[in-house]
């Protein structure tokens, strides 16, 4: 599989992000929950897929979906490309405030072609786990 053209598209994401500062921004936020002493899970997406389409970005002019894409990805230490479906984000977040395993920790989150874990906890701990051993 050919990553090149991701790469591509991720530096160019990041470039015009930064243009605003939005990364810069984004990173002094999770720098201050580090610090705050109160415990934190912080989930970073990849790029948003399925509505509501609320941007003026390419994943609102082409209506990005899922598809079948309910597998996930768990990761740690920004090395995660791709897109995430707004449902597996979504289910992502609720099943991290019940699981100790996530406390004060930074994940990342893909969505891949598959069945995911829908709303079973034992998996998504599994998924939370393996990433931080990794």
């Amino acid at each position: 599989m050919d990553f090149s053209h991701r790469l591509v598209n991720l530096h160019f994401s990041r470039s015009i992000m930064n243009l605003f500062g939005v990364l810069k921004y984004k990173k002094m936020g999770e720098e201050f929950l580090q610090n705050s002493g109160f415990p934190y899970t912080i989930i970073k997406p990849g790029r948003l897929t399925d509505g509501p389409y609320t941007s003026y970005d390419l994943n609102t002019l082409l209506k990005a979906t899922a598809g079948q894409r309910r597998a996930v990805l768990i990761g740690q230490g920004d090395k995660l490309v791709g897109e995430a479906s707004r449902i597996v984000v979504a289910e992502a977040c609720v099943q991290a405030l019940d699981l100790e395993v996530t406390e004060n920790q930074i994940y990342e989150v893909n969505s891949v072609e598959g069945e995911g874990p829908g709303n079973d906890a034992q998996k998504w701990q599994e998924l939370f786990e393996a990433a931080r051993s990794s």
